[in-house]
């Protein structure tokens, strides 16, 4: 048997050398950008400040995410059902299955992100980025139109109050 090793399609990020982007209060480091694994996988960390921008509950078609909390408390929502996460908690997420997140607590927390296909996901925050810090916050409906433009689609169940944040009407969120 030979074992074929292939360093050269390997990749090493590391948050000294790895992109970022702010999206409002948050920042997002593209550790693992999608174009190092031929569209594969992406991995992102995610710096969520306290009661910063948040996703709102939605689905991808397409798209399998992971997320792990790194540090900090993160309110995880899948369907209609939200846990305050702490460290090493992970939630695994299919295409179809409605999620989100929030920092809802007073500290700093991280989020790492994994997901597959790849599928350009840099291009959705660097979007993001590009409509949080204009002049004016973007509108529903233009989130809701970027969102879609890549595999995002807003859950709008029979309970909403139940997914959504116990958070100020003013306060952003991502789709």
């Amino acid at each position: 048997m030979t074992l074929l090793v292939h360093a050269d399609r390997s990749y090493l990020g590391t948050p000294d050398t790895a992109d970022t982007v702010s999206i409002g209060t948050n920042k997002c480091t593209i550790l693992i950008p999608t174009h190092t694994t031929g569209d594969h996988l992406g991995l992102f960390s995610l710096s969520l400040a306290p009661h910063g921008p948040y996703a709102t509950p939605h689905f991808h078609k397409n798209m399998t995410e992971l997320f792990i909390v790194a540090s900090g408390e993160v309110q995880l929502t899948r369907g209609n059902t939200s846990v305050t996460a702490g460290p090493g908690t992970a939630l695994y997420v299919p295409p179809g299955t409605p999620h989100g997140f929030a920092n809802v607590s007073d500290a700093p927390a991280e989020l790492m992100i994994a997901f597959t296909p790849g599928a350009h996901r840099e291009r959705f925050f660097l979007g993001l980025a590009d409509l949080f810090n204009q002049s004016s916050p973007p509108t529903e409906e233009e989130l809701r139109k970027f969102a879609e433009q890549h595999d995002q689609y807003t859950y709008h169940p029979d309970t909403a109050d139940t997914v959504r944040p116990p958070i100020a009407k003013d306060r952003p969120s991502w789709d």
